[in-house]
């Protein structure tokens, strides 16, 4: 890899305008050509946290990571022109880029499955079966919105976990099944969650004992993954998308960066 030993500077065309753009080291800084005033600045990780869909968030070393993680999937798939007929046929079909995101995540589930079967068995015995086409079909009644791509391959992976059961999915997240999501979804857009911050576009996945969840923000694109906290209204980005969420995730589990509390039954991560 050949690094910079001093800023490269090119100069670039925008809005009419000549601005010269310097790399180095550090990051990029923009400038007026000419211009004697300080430069707008943006360092690395800052920079693929935003392309990534992190940029309105302080962006932390999981962010990072994550953000990585999404780059390497490639970016969102161009649209190519079509008929007006292949248009209309194509008008429900999911986008390529959620499309492939899904490949990604069901590969990310096959890894954890091995996980679980050589670490965690008596976890895994108690995730229910995934949900079937009639499952899906009824979460997308219930919650009145196509249920994204990615949502779908962790939901037919497996149907939540036995509601019997004390042990957590990861850290103290429990994975919720379609009956639990679209009757969570009922409760938190008819309610007065929205005076903390919930949002009608966000579908719950994950949810601990407190009723906090873990959501997928279909608003934004790549549908990052966003922690709704009762009683709070700072809520935050937790992952770039649900892909990205459960490859941090499974990566940590291969490095031994989890451990089970038995009596609580919580997954915590911890620091090496």
């Amino acid at each position: 890899m050949q690094k910079f030993t001093r800023p490269l500077t090119r100069e670039i065309e925008v809005g009419g305008e000549r601005l010269a753009l310097s790399f180095s080291e550090k990051g990029i800084t923009a400038r007026p050509v000419g211009s004697r005033r300080p430069p707008w600045e943006i360092g690395w990780d800052a920079l693929m946290c935003f392309l990534t869909g992190l940029g309105q968030q302080p962006c932390t070393p999981a962010d990072v990571s994550a953000a990585v993680g999404k780059l390497k999937g490639g970016g969102p798939a161009q649209p190519r022109p079509a008929s007006a007929p292949a248009a209309e046929r194509t008008a429900q079909a999911a986008p390529a880029g959620d499309k492939r995101a899904a490949q990604d995540l069901a590969t990310l589930l096959r890894r954890l499955n091995d996980w679980l079967a050589r670490h965690r068995s008596g976890y895994q015995k108690e995730l229910l079966p995934g949900a079937s086409a009639a499952n899906i079909t009824a979460l997308q009644a219930a919650i009145g919105m196509p249920v994204p791509e990615e949502l779908k391959t962790l939901l037919t992976w497996h149907n939540g976990q036995s509601t019997d059961f004390a042990g957590k999915f990861e850290q103290d997240w429990m994975l919720m099944s379609t009956t639990r999501i679209g009757d969570a979804k009922r409760e938190l857009d008819g309610g007065e969650a929205a005076k903390h911050g919930w949002q009608r576009a966000w579908i719950p996945f994950l949810v601990d004992e407190s009723d906090d969840y873990s959501c997928l923000n279909t608003s934004q694109p790549g549908n990052p993954v966003w922690a709704f906290w009762r009683g709070q209204t700072a809520n935050r980005v937790m992952a770039p998308s649900l892909t990205a969420w459960v490859a941090d995730f499974v990566a940590a589990l291969e490095r031994g960066e989890y451990q089970e509390d038995p009596e609580r039954g919580s997954f915590l991560r911890t620091e090496k």
